[in-house]
């Protein structure tokens, strides 16, 4: 009996949630101990959730260990594989969710288990792993339960490239049908090997400089992420307050090497993030990070056990199984006219008054900057960071999760995932245009670029930047 109420005094604290415009929240976080089974309950709700003939959203829900000693990274908890139960649900719909459970235990997909559109609010008992952790039972710390917000794209084929002959001049992605003729790439299989080349058949671009567009070898391998396979993406970029929430679950040597906020200007370009006593805190949580390094954002997938996105799921992401316009945005015109979303002076992301997320269908898409699945801001906010098909090291990726476990300096430990903050290392780059600051004129890639558009696809420069952000997928269980 002791021990029992020594595990719920001390472990009771650390609960979490990230900010976003959908204001997902978790709350009233508490642990039990029955049958030597360690179960944590929590309740879970988010707005403008959605489960239609297309897709749904979902929430990625992980458990966290921290403990008390600040040497120490935050512990990774499995779940078990059974045990977990739904305790109450919303009273207004009394909806059931669906609890998809990730084959390697890292954490659970929930979302509405039948067509709806509107908020959602579950509370959920799931039952842990407590070997996981690593650390004695009597070690104190806090429990903490993480949460965003995912988007689902389903399994399916889809076009690359874009039918204006152009986009050829931003290197975007094409096929050679015919001797005279160039046109989409269709992407039909996960496994399949993409050959790059000139021969008929073959996906192919144009590089004008091989550091920045990529060095046209190939083959792309098959075991590359393609998109074909159902995945999970970020509904937005990682706010913020949602990389404090990260830095605060690292050990002191850790976070010297992910802290973002030292360099000069950070405050003065929507950079918010600081530092409270030994807290990191944030004054805009909802705000999209900025000045992330790919090994700072590939350290948060593997701390979340996602992983970074591949520049063909980029592709799928943004325009579905749809055959291209020329120059498509990733809201599914060729043109910025109705677009409502922006950067505003204040340096918060935002829509333009009277509208919100509750109104997005297809139809208002270019009002509302969404892609073909409703990820929004693909184009436009920041810069998305991609791994490459246009160099060895981004070939090289097979896909594998984080398992939420980083290495004492704070670095992702995939031997997979490309590796290393400027050109020497390569094998990632950029896609979809970032905002840079106020008063630019809009071009080719402030604030938005065209999603075929290839220019920056395989450089592995900029480090930390005002313009470039991250954003995560899974592999969809």
């Amino acid at each position: 009996m002791m021990k029992r109420i020594y595990i719920l005094m001390s472990l009771l604290l650390g609960v979490l949630s990230y900010i976003s415009a959908s204001n997902l929240r978790i709350s009233a976080v508490k642990i039990e101990t029955e049958a030597a089974t360690t179960f944590i309950q929590f309740t879970l709700a988010w707005e403008n959730a959605w489960h239609n003939a297309k897709n749904h959203d979902a929430a990625w829900v992980f458990v966290k260990f921290k403990p008390q000693d600040p040497n120490y990274n935050a512990r990774h908890c499995l779940l078990n594989l059974q045990g977990h139960q739904v305790r109450e649900k919303m009273p207004a719909t009394l909806l059931d969710p669906t609890i998809s459970m990730s084959t390697d235990k890292i954490g659970i997909f929930v979302y509405p288990s039948k067509p709806y559109r509107g908020n959602v609010q579950w509370t959920l008992r799931l039952a842990l792993d407590r070997n996981s952790i690593g650390l004695s039972e009597r070690t104190p710390g806090e429990w903490k339960v993480s949460a965003m917000e995912m988007v689902y794209v389903p399994a399916g084929g889809y076009y690359l490239g874009d039918p204006d002959t152009t986009a050829r001049q931003a290197a975007a992605f094409f096929s050679k049908t015919n001797p005279e003729a160039n046109s989409l790439y269709e992407v039909k299989a996960e496994d399949q090997v993409i050959p790059i080349g000139e021969a008929l058949g073959q996906l192919n671009y144009r590089p004008s400089e091989s550091i920045y567009q990529g060095d046209r070898q190939g083959p792309i391998p098959a075991e590359f992420p393609k998109g074909v396979q159902a995945f999970y993406i970020q509904k937005y970029e990682i706010t913020q307050g949602a990389y404090v929430t990260f830095l605060n679950d690292l050990g002191t040597q850790a976070s010297f090497f992910r802290a973002n906020f030292a360099g000069k200007g950070y405050a003065q370009s929507r950079g918010s993030i600081s530092t409270e006593g030994d807290q990191y805190v944030a004054k805009s949580t909802q705000r999209p990070l900025n000045f992330v390094s790919w090994d700072d954002g590939c350290a948060f997938a593997d701390w979340a056990g996602l992983r970074p996105m591949t520049e063909l799921e980029f592709e799928k992401a943004c325009r579905g199984p749809v055959i291209p316009l020329a120059h498509v945005f990733p809201w599914g015109t060729d043109n910025k006219k109705e677009l409502a979303r922006f950067v505003d002076l204040d340096d918060e992301l935002k829509l333009k008054p009277g509208l919100s997320e509750a109104q997005l269908s297809d139809d208002k898409r270019a009002i509302f900057g969404a892609s073909y699945w409703w990820v929004m801001d693909l184009a436009g906010s920041l810069w998305e960071r991609v791994v490459s098909a246009g160099h060895p090291n981004g070939r090289a990726y097979r896909g594998s999760h984080g398992d939420g476990r980083l290495s004492g300096y704070g670095y992702a430990t995939n031997a997979d995932w490309p590796k290393g903050d400027d050109e020497r290392g390569g094998g990632y780059g950029y896609r979809g245009g970032g905002y840079y600051e106020h008063g630019k004129p809009e071009g080719d890639f402030n604030p938005h670029s065209p999603v075929s558009w290839r220019n920056y696809a395989a450089w592995a420069g900029g480090p930390r930047s005002i313009a470039y952000g991250f954003r995560c997928v899974r592999t969809a269980p």
